[in-house]
């Protein structure tokens, strides 16, 4: 029996922005070689492009960079040499499949509370194109809690007059765990509006994705970033995704990649549901590693150099 992970207030706790770490190398180098292996079977072209992602990747590794920002700069560059504009497509099919399967197997257990939907929604964060199905079950089966929770501050937004919620996906797969949600959030007055990518990136869910599933009518309305970014990169976003995020009450970004990239912003109106994979995104939240977080952007306000502003 998994042994349940203290509870603590995110009033308790002070996070940080998302800060680069010597780590992180080795990581953004593991994707480089995974994505270049999904992208080509020629050997000369996995050469150039694993030689010219880990030149960029050398160029753009300092402190103050984001992880997230650039593994896009890489994906692009593995994307235009090898020709291939969705190196995962295979394992996003797999994953979706999979996914689909654990949900109607973990489902059963979870209430149809604010508390349980945000946990159900937080346990499908739990797939990553890193780990095998067998990490991932553990991960899955085990009573899942949140280490860090901001449910009664969000519950209590959530109370005041109902108006647009944007809800940022992340992987593919994960939108079985995302509906309940969804659909509880809608239940309770708010326009919940279902954001995807707005093209292949990594494993992340596209519209494309999303059909494919099934899933699709259910979850509208379905919107795209315009963008094809790990994370959120708003320079990069369409300008009717810009005015959908400017005029949004409430923001649920889901995912790693979304706080790698977002929590430098200081935008009270942002809350992580997320899975910490990673010792740095761990660090920055102040939880152990593996950890489920539900908690609102730091309030400290940063710019994209993790300067304080």
């Amino acid at each position: 029996m998994a042994i349940p992970r203290l509870h603590v207030m995110q009033s308790e706790k002070t996070i940080r922005p998302m800060a680069m770490l010597p780590e992180c190398h080795p990581c953004l180098e593991r994707l480089v070689g995974l994505a270049v292996e999904l992208a080509t079977p020629d050997p000369e072209v996995r050469r150039r492009a694993s030689e010219s992602a880990r030149r960029c990747l050398d160029q753009e590794f300092g402190p103050g960079a984001i992880p997230a920002r650039i593994a896009n700069r890489l994906l692009g560059i593995i994307h235009q040499l090898s020709g291939n504009q969705d190196p995962f497509a295979a394992r996003k099919a797999a994953a979706t499949t999979w996914a689909a399967r654990m949900y109607r197997r973990l489902a059963p257990a979870y209430g149809d509370d604010l508390e349980s939907l945000l946990r159900l929604a937080a346990v499908g964060n739990a797939l990553d194109f890193f780990r095998g199905e067998a990490e991932a079950t553990r991960e899955m089966l085990a009573r899942v809690g949140f280490e860090l929770a901001a449910v009664p501050d969000f519950r209590q937004e959530l109370a005041g007059p109902p108006g647009l919620l944007l809800y940022l996906a992340d992987n593919a797969g994960e939108q079985f765990f995302d509906q309940p949600l969804v659909s509880g959030l809608r239940r309770r007055g708010w326009r919940v509006v279902y954001a995807v990518k707005g093209g292949s990136i990594q494993n992340d869910l596209t519209l494309a994705d999303l059909e494919a599933s099934g899933l699709r009518e259910t979850l509208e309305p379905v919107v795209d970033t315009g963008a094809r970014t790990v994370g959120l990169e708003l320079d990069g976003v369409s300008p009717g995704f810009r005015e959908l995020y400017a005029a949004a009450g409430i923001i649920v970004a889901k995912g790693m990649g979304h706080f790698e990239t977002m929590s430098h912003l200081s935008d009270p109106r942002v809350w992580f549901l997320l899975q910490a994979k990673c010792h740095p995104v761990a660090q920055a939240l102040g939880v152990d590693l593996n950890a489920f977080v539900f908690a609102r952007a730091p309030g400290i306000p940063l710019d994209t150099r993790g300067q304080e502003a």
